[in-house]
């Protein structure tokens, strides 16, 4: 049985951070535990699973970051405490290995922050907030920053942000006493490409980019040593003759190496391609997610399965990946309202 988190767009005073059991067995179930009330638009989460840590944007104007714990055995949530992140629309955040920093990115006010985490799992003043600065070429999406998240470079001190008002990936070094940011490299991706989310490659130095705006996944292959990134592969997330928009969100890597997944939100699907080697990356089919806007999905720990959250649909979909790596819709959803990111603890 694995614990299951879910953000979304919610009002402060609706449970918008929920709860859920998976059990895989037969075609896989949702059941929902509880909820917690209290956070305006807790769009996305980070769980620190060791130490029974959830922390969650408030993604609004003058947003603000969460800190709260929890018990799976007994499906408490409570507060710890919150702080204000300065900016606006916070909209991706995760935690150092170490447990004892906060990472966060402001989309609409388009700087990085960093917050000290204290042993009783509260967050701290802000350490450090590192702004971004200039435009691309879209008008409409690309008229100043929006860092849209942050990652971690396994095994190094760097972390990633990919800003898709900018068309760039930016790379900071941590300094870990002090939590402050150095910044260490800055690659150019295709402008009007607006580059969102990224997954890494479980073992071999690559980087797996998605593409809001151009609907591309993108692989760069990664100096660990110096942080800097050099691009191997670029190709579409869409299928062949699809008439009207759609933009990506969501880019996962299976745990085994071998599979890569993007969500395309108006293609309402899921593409997958697999690797012949981490460099390359094929497309073998593309499934529906059964809903409208699939603005996120994860990949089960441990076991042969994607949830997508179907953002318009007010839908989360279990699918079940089959010998070719593909999912499956199995039948069973849940409905919940305006899910927007699914994370395990």
């Amino acid at each position: 049985m694995s614990y299951l988190f879910v953000g979304s767009y919610a009002p402060a005073e609706a449970e918008g951070i929920h709860l859920y059991q998976f059990q895989a067995e037969g075609d896989g179930r949702l059941e929902r535990v509880n909820g917690y009330a209290g956070v305006a638009n807790p769009s996305f989460l980070t769980v620190d699973a060791a130490r029974r840590r959830l922390f969650a944007v408030s993604e609004t104007a003058n947003g603000a970051v969460v800190s709260l714990r929890y018990d799976v055995e007994t499906g408490a949530i409570e507060e710890v405490n919150r702080q204000l992140t300065q900016g606006d629309d916070p909209c991706h955040l995760i935690t150092d290995p170490t447990g004892q920093w906060l990472l966060l990115v402001n989309y609409s006010s388009g700087n990085v922050n960093v917050y000290p985490i204290a042993a009783d799992g509260s967050l701290g003043t802000l350490s450090d907030q590192v702004q971004h600065a200039g435009h691309s070429v879209n008008p409409d999406r690309q008229e100043s920053p929006h860092p849209h998240s942050i990652h971690n470079i396994p095994g190094t001190s760097f972390y990633l942000v990919p800003d898709l008002g900018l068309d760039q990936l930016v790379v900071y070094e941590l300094d870990g006493e002090h939590g402050k940011l150095n910044q260490v490299s800055v690659t150019n991706t295709a402008p009007g490409s607006g580059p969102r989310h990224a997954a890494f490659h479980p073992s071999e130095p690559y980087v797996y980019v998605i593409h809001e705006l151009t609907s591309e996944a993108e692989v760069f292959e990664i100096n660990r040593a110096e942080g800097t990134l050099t691009s191997v592969q670029k190709l579409t997330t869409l299928p062949a003759g699809l008439e009207g928009d759609s933009w990506c969100a969501e880019i996962a890597m299976a745990a085994s190496g071998t599979y890569v997944y993007g969500s395309n939100r108006g293609d309402d699907s899921l593409v997958v391609y697999n690797l012949e080697t981490p460099s390359q990356l094929h497309p073998v089919g593309w499934s529906s997610t059964k809903g409208n806007f699939p603005r996120h999905f994860t990949i089960v720990p441990n076991e042969p399965y994607v949830l997508a959250a179907n953002q318009n649909s007010d839908n989360m979909v279990v699918m079940k990946l089959n010998e070719q790596g593909i999912p499956v819709a199995t039948g069973q959803e849940v409905q919940i309202t305006k899910p927007v990111c699914l994370k395990f603890g």
